[in-house]
């Protein structure tokens, strides 16, 4: 694509670029990159000032290496086009979703502090019942198929909910050109505030809840707030679908300030407005039944997962659905066959022990205190509930004494562990736990500790292992060597001679 070409389709790229020489203008554009050692000969190169890297140390190099135009924020930067302060991320992701032009041709984005990952499983899963071919995009990385058995994921090359702009864009071209037609997406409150998302032609979002996380980045929850309604409020164009959890105390406001955006609003929860509505959760063994009314008609579902927090993943996934023009009946009856996306509430069991070990991502006190509840409706009177978690370094430390409080809370024991300190003392991580939960066992290593939890196993228990999921890596300092909630649960259960071998 000449560079002119792509310049004349945006505005802030014309107003940005326009003014450039002829000769700039008609140079091809092999390539865009934030990254330095991407840069080959043909490409642009923006400049972007990241939390440990300030990309106009790499202006050089990228030269060198054969960037044809350089953006940068930085006025004084010789070899250059300067661009307004705050602009660089916005600029970036604009070039990329123009550069990487095709798009599925129906995307929603899903938000919120907990569910994203299962809502946007379960989008792409009621699609492909539809027998539209669809993908899932987020946390877990990229999976697309035609048929429930048949999918794949493809992992992302930084594992982050939302991927960074180039992969992000790149991903998009590469399912249009392969026909998926839908796609379901996790819109992180850093990748909107990051304006990753920003370049997207989306078809409609999700609200799924809001409590506290990401605090480090945000500093408060009203910011952390405001980066998940800019989806709403400004990157979504009129007439689009949406569904909000209005149980939800920032639902309920979200819905009240768009309320008048002209778009296809489908709220839903268990309160009395909600236009779908839950009527009743009821938890039997491995799975919920659930009862739904919605314009008057009633709907029931059994599922085939645990968790009354599933339910709601699954009853948003339905919402976007028939925001979007399904038939609500089709919709609902499909809701029987979903299957729980990777380390959401996934149970290893053996075939002769009668108690049961999930794994969860839950790494918020909302999510775990969730899980918590959702686990005691389910256990019975006789067994235990011994919670197994840890908190991740370099993030919102405020979380970590009020993970501990709720662990003391509604589990029997608890083990505190390790998960993926990063760069902070591991002993301090799990001090700042132990400030809530003063009664916990502390076993630093998370094999020794999952090792020990199953050991203590007796019939009708619960055990859960909260906080990695579906992770298989361990981060401790520099270091990022493979670990496997799952795996090593399962491996324990085969020593102990619980499962065959």
């Amino acid at each position: 694509m000449i560079l002119s070409e792509l310049v004349s389709k945006n505005k802030i790229l014309t107003n940005i670029l326009g003014h450039l020489d002829h000769q700039i203008l008609n140079q091809e554009v092999k390539g865009i990159s934030s990254n330095s050692k991407d840069i080959k000969s043909g490409y642009i190169f923006v400049a972007i000032k990241g939390k440990n890297f300030d990309g106009e140390s790499f202006i050089k190099e990228a030269k060198s290496k054969g960037a044809f135009l350089i953006l940068a924020e930085n006025k004084n930067k010789k070899n250059c086009v300067s661009i307004t302060k705050g602009t660089s991320r916005l600029v970036y992701s604009t070039l990329l979703s123009i550069y990487y032009k095709n798009q599925p041709n129906v995307i929603i984005g899903v938000t919120g502090t907990n569910g994203k990952t299962s809502t946007v499983e379960f989008c792409r899963q009621i699609w492909v019942q539809a027998g539209w071919k669809a993908a899932s995009m987020g946390t877990l990385g990229t999976k697309v198929g035609t048929h429930q058995s048949d999918a794949v994921y493809n992992s992302s090359q930084n594992s982050l909910t939302t991927f960074e702009p180039n992969e992000l864009y790149k991903n998009l071209n590469f399912l249009a050109q392969n026909d998926v037609s839908h796609l379901a997406l996790e819109a992180s409150s850093h990748g909107l505030d990051q304006f990753r998302l920003d370049g997207i032609k989306f078809s409609g979002a999700i609200f799924t809840n809001l409590s506290r996380d990401h605090l480090d980045y945000h500093g408060n929850i009203q910011s952390y707030f405001s980066a998940k309604k800019k989806l709403f409020m400004d990157i979504l164009k009129k007439q689009s679908a949406v569904a909000i959890n209005i149980d939800n105390e920032f639902g309920k406001k979200l819905y009240e300030e768009i309320a008048s955006k002209n778009h296809l609003i489908l709220t839903f929860g268990e309160n009395e407005k909600a236009n779908i509505r839950i009527k009743s959760i009821t938890h039997n063994n491995q799975t919920l039944k659930i009862s739904i009314e919605f314009r008057n008609k009633i709907y029931d579902a059994t599922l085939g997962m645990i968790g009354k927090f599933q339910a709601y993943n699954v009853i948003a996934s339905a919402s976007i659905c028939i925001a979007l023009g399904m038939e609500p009946s089709f919709v609902f009856k499909s809701l029987s066959y979903l299957k729980p996306a990777r380390g959401r509430m996934e149970i290893v069991s053996g075939e002769n022990h009668n108690s049961t070990i999930i794994i969860d991502y839950a790494h918020t006190p909302e999510a775990l205190k969730s899980v918590l509840l959702s686990l005691k409706e389910i256990k019975k009177a006789n067994g235990k509930l011994i919670t197994l978690f840890g908190c991740g370094g370099d993030r919102d430390k405020g979380k970590r004494k009020l993970m501990g409080k709720i662990a003391h809370e509604y589990s029997d024991l608890i083990i505190v562990t390790d998960d993926n300190p990063r760069n902070e003392s591991p002993a301090g991580i799990r001090s700042d736990i132990l400030n809530g939960s003063p009664t916990a066992v502390e076993i630093p290593d998370r094999n020794k500790a999952i090792k020990h939890a199953v050991s203590l196993l007796k019939m009708n228990d619960f055990l859960l292992i909260a906080g990695k999921g579906h992770e298989t890596l361990q981060t401790v300092g520099l270091e990022t060597l493979p670990f496997d909630d799952y795996a090593v649960a399962k491996e324990a259960l085969k020593t102990m001679n619980l499962i065959e071998a």
